[in-house]
């Protein structure tokens, strides 16, 4: 009996033991994660951001509109006379000089008919010596014979007429080529060799791509900033890297029902630029002694503007108006209906500031 009560009690021993060290255990554990839980606390966490130091300086402005480019010249070129088109020395796309010939017409026909016209004008001549003649005239002394006498047998004599229809045909020949009227690129031509060409049809286009026009809109409360005169900046949608420069050349006086008006500027530095092309165009104007911000420290809150200011570790949200904006910054002021204050020398955050709080720990990169 002494025995077993000898193991019964070394059995509740271990259990003892083995209870204390469990709890001990657990209590440690419990302590390591609480200790661990107060040092990542959300309160005491920092977040890492960019700065600015605020201060005063000239804001560029900047107007944003789009507007198609159009060549200062452009032409359409046709035929005056239908005929068969013998000679095509043009593409599309091909540069051409003025006075360069592009294209010609069978003049077979209009050859003939000039034979046929001069022989008509030589019968007639004979004709008119023969009335002169017996007035007491003759053609070598043409500037004696009084003007109605002359008028009234060069009709009768039927010279007038050949005369006439001579010169038609002598300028029927010349129509049937077509020449460049000014240095540029031949658009939109669709004609082949052999093929019969209709008087009066669009033949094709020169454009002169030494200048183009952008016509574009403005708002009527921009007006202010917009004059006869004034830089733009014309960025081609196409290729945005290049950027080219214009003047304003024309402002339509009248308004229309959305409240834009047109404009018009002058393009002259036009390499790689297209009739039609679809481009960007800013009109930029500075104001002075703005406080300016990137576009990154300004959020809402409850839809109000806000940035935060850092003071002495700290993120604190300062409500404020933007008063002008360009494509990167914001011109602001603090907002005076908040009691909020913005001054030159001000730290402003300008980078991870989405889910800061008011009193936030932060910290300077």
């Amino acid at each position: 009996m002494r025995y077993k009560f000898n193991i019964w009690g070394f059995s509740i021993l271990c259990i003892g033991i083995l209870c204390f060290s469990t709890f001990s255990s657990c209590k440690s554990s419990i302590e390591a994660e609480a200790k661990d839980t107060e040092i990542i606390a959300p309160e005491e966490m920092q977040t890492n951001v960019d700065f600015i130091v605020l201060q005063t300086s000239d804001f560029t402005r900047e107007m944003i509109s789009n507007g198609k480019l159009r060549a200062k010249r452009k032409s359409r070129l046709s035929f005056s006379i239908s005929e068969e088109l013998v000679k095509l020395n043009i593409a599309n796309g091909q540069s051409v000089k003025a006075g360069e010939i592009l294209a010609i017409l069978n003049t077979e026909n209009l050859e003939r008919q000039k034979l046929q016209a001069e022989i008509r004008l030589y019968r007639a001549r004979m004709d008119l010596e023969d009335i002169l003649i017996g007035r007491g005239f003759t053609l070598k002394d043409s500037l004696k014979v009084p003007k109605e006498t002359m008028q009234m047998a060069s009709v009768r004599s039927g010279y007038a007429e050949a005369f006439n229809d001579f010169q038609r045909i002598i300028s029927d020949i010349k129509k049937a080529k077509i020449t460049a009227p000014y240095n540029g690129i031949i658009a939109d031509i669709d004609a082949h060799v052999h093929e019969h060409v209709n008087a009066g049809k669009d033949f094709c286009i020169i454009i002169d791509n030494t200048a183009f026009l952008v016509e574009f809109t403005v708002m009527e409360s921009e007006l202010p900033f917009v004059e006869i005169g004034k830089s733009v900046e014309i960025i081609p949608f196409s290729n945005p890297e290049n950027t080219f420069s214009g003047i304003i050349t024309g402002i339509n006086p009248v308004i229309n029902e959305n409240g834009q008006t047109k404009v018009v500027a002058l393009i002259q530095n036009t390499e790689s630029l297209k009739e039609g092309m679809n481009v960007k165009v800013v009109i930029k104007e500075q104001i002075p002694n703005q406080l300016i911000v990137p576009k990154s420290a300004v959020m809402y809150r409850d839809n109000l503007e806000v940035l935060f200011r850092y003071v002495n570790g700290k993120a604190y949200w300062t409500y404020v108006i933007t008063l002008w904006e360009n494509s990167s910054f914001y011109a602001v002021k603090a907002n005076p209906n908040r009691t909020a204050s913005l001054n030159t020398g001000d730290t402003v955050i300008v980078s991870n500031n989405i889910n800061l709080a008011h009193g936030s720990r932060v910290r300077l990169n």
